[in-house]
């Protein structure tokens, strides 16, 4: 992992989940931090522009994370407003770099919804290997919209970035609204609710045979720096390993100490069957998951149990 003392960073959708957490992680280590959110809407060029003339700091690194997005079926139903949207939020700060930042390294995020839908293990020679899933097409692309954009501006103008592919986060500072939330997030919130209600049971989406893989965010921003001087395409950082949503939801309750049952419901929404992060080249390069471990997900679903029950009074 790179020093962080007195590195130089900016922060694209700074505000957000990744983002607030990212920048506590890097202040607590000695780095400097700037970071917008969505008061700069990087949709509208104007307003990039604005925000790149204001923090204007020689940055080392922009951390892009600007982006729109959401969990369960709502990729479904805003599909052109993702593709329109995202991919005037990727060209407008792709352009910003390049003029007003060309010395910094353009670190985009990226996202295992760009992988071919019908491949279980995502290798980075697989990007562009087939159709993404439809529930996720839309937002797959715009994705890889950003990671072609990078590697353009690479080539012509001779400046350097890279895309790191994510795997499913989850964490303090998450959204735990009901109709965006991710896995974790949502089971989170009904279980600690099914448990203050006194709930008869608590309903988990499909017959908990999917998996998912997931991935603290400490962790996943512990990989991003790993990986952040990395020269080539794109990267994955996942933990490799996968969970089924059985086995995610039946841990959640008993940290919760939820004494209700469980309903699996079999007719809601529950996109791809199986997917999982191929890391082996992070743990090639970088040593990522050996030398530089990952806690258990036990552990960090305990972390995020405590974080959103302390904080729940402030989530709508």
């Amino acid at each position: 992992m790179i020093k962080l003392e007195n590195k130089k960073f900016l922060v694209t959708g700074g505000t957000g989940f990744f983002g607030k957490n990212f920048v506590k992680y890097v202040e607590e280590r000695g780095g400097i931090v700037d970071y917008f959110g969505s008061e700069y809407d990087l949709s509208d060029e104007n307003k990039a522009i604005k925000a790149f003339k204001k923090f204007n700091l020689k940055y080392d690194y922009i951390i892009h994370a600007a982006v729109l997005q959401g969990a369960g079926d709502w990729p479904l139903f805003h599909k052109a407003e993702q593709f329109d949207i995202n991919c005037r939020i990727h060209s407008n700060t792709l352009k910003c770099w390049k003029k007003y930042q060309p010395q910094a390294k353009f670190i985009g995020l990226g996202s295992s919804c760009s992988y071919p839908g019908s491949i279980v293990e995502l290798s980075e020679d697989d990007y562009w290997n087939g159709r993404m899933h439809e529930s996720v097409d839309v937002y797959g692309l715009t994705k890889k919209v950003m990671n072609t954009g990078i590697e353009a501006y690479k080539d012509q103008y001779n400046l350097k970035g890279t895309t790191v592919v994510f795997a499913t986060l989850y964490g303090p500072h998450d959204s735990f609204d009901r109709e965006k939330s991710h896995v974790v997030s949502a089971l989170v919130r009904k279980f600690v609710e099914g448990k203050n209600n006194n709930s008869d049971e608590v309903e988990v989406w499909g017959d908990g045979t999917q998996t998912r893989e997931l991935i603290y965010i400490d962790d996943q921003i512990k990989g991003l720096l790993t990986v952040i001087d990395y020269d080539g395409e794109l990267i994955n950082i996942g933990t490799g390993v996968t969970v089924t949503i059985k086995d995610l939801a039946e841990t959640i309750k008993e940290i919760c100490n939820y004494k209700g049952k469980i309903f699996y419901n079999i007719n809601r929404f529950v996109g791809v069957k199986h997917k999982v992060l191929n890391v082996e080249m992070a743990r090639m390069k970088y040593g990522w998951t050996d030398s530089i471990k990952v806690d258990s997900l036990r552990n960090n679903l305990i972390k995020t149990i405590d974080w959103f029950d302390n904080n729940k009074h402030l989530i709508d």
